[in-house]
């Protein structure tokens, strides 16, 4: 019976804690590194309108700056790049622009912050056992959960799959669909479509700091005030590099033009 036993093949290893208490730890996690607010520098390569776009992006205090290398697969025509450095000179000589893209940058940062707080209570997790150094985790909309805005409801709406790395506790992976249609004002203010997807993908690059590697987004729908909600958003990102914490939109403009 001893020898028959030690044939069989081990039980699989139990998660040392509840999925949705895992899912918490992460996201706390996550709202931790959004406090110290590194900078990095790295090549994006983003689909757009049937066209790849390789570009160096270099975030600043004042928000990143992208630099076009190649469109396509061919390096930027002199009126490309004239074109940019116009864009680039205008944003520089007009410090109102430059806060207005901050400001929306900042409001985008704390609604991301306000959906990390309530993702543990908007879903219902479970626990699919263990691939590589994360845990899979599907998770679909909590019926007991009430969002309190619009994005609430349409992140309530997602149904998906999250790998969690068990090694920091951050979100490594995850990709959800909108399994229903989402209504505003019974669809008189606006709506967003069934079907929607999103995609995220992360990176450790040291310890305790994770940034996005991959994000696509297929999102539709419409909004009285907004008109057409057409997001759609494909880029991939590699090459990360740390850039100094006080570095500027002007100085950024610098790095890039020495290269």
């Amino acid at each position: 019976m001893f020898a028959a036993a030690m044939a069989l093949p081990p039980a699989p290893a139990l998660p040392s804690q509840p999925a949705k208490e895992l899912i918490g730890d992460a996201c706390y996690n996550e709202l931790q590194q959004r406090e110290k607010k590194t900078l990095w520098s790295y090549t994006a390569e983003r689909h757009s309108n049937n066209h790849i776009f390789l570009e160096r992006v270099i975030e600043t205090v004042d928000g990143p700056v992208r630099h076009v290398v190649a469109t396509d697969g061919h390096p930027p025509t002199p009126a490309q790049i004239e074109g940019e450095n116009v864009r680039h000179q205008q944003l520089l000589k007009n410090p109102a622009g430059r806060r207005e893209i901050q400001r929306q940058r900042d409001d985008d940062d704390k609604t991301m912050e306000e959906l990390l707080r309530i993702i543990p209570e908007a879903f219902i997790f479970e626990d699919q056992g263990r691939e590589g150094q994360s845990e899979r985790i599907a998770f679909h909309p909590n019926p007991g959960f009430k969002p309190k805005t619009y994005e609430q409801r349409i992140l309530h709406a997602l149904d998906g799959i999250v790998f969690i790395d068990l090694h920091e506790k951050r979100i490594a992976r995850l990709s959800g669909s909108l399994g229903t249609r989402v209504k505003f004002g019974y669809g008189l203010i606006g709506r967003v479509e069934q079907g929607g997807t999103t995609e995220i993908t992360r990176v450790q690059l040291s310890p305790g700091v994770w940034k996005t590697s991959m994000e696509k987004i297929d999102i539709e729908g419409r909004f009285v005030m907004l008109k057409t909600i057409n997001k759609h958003q494909d880029e991939s990102r590699t090459g990360f590099e740390p850039v100094a914490p006080d570095t500027t939109f002007a100085q950024a403009l610098n790095q890039i033009e020495e290269k």
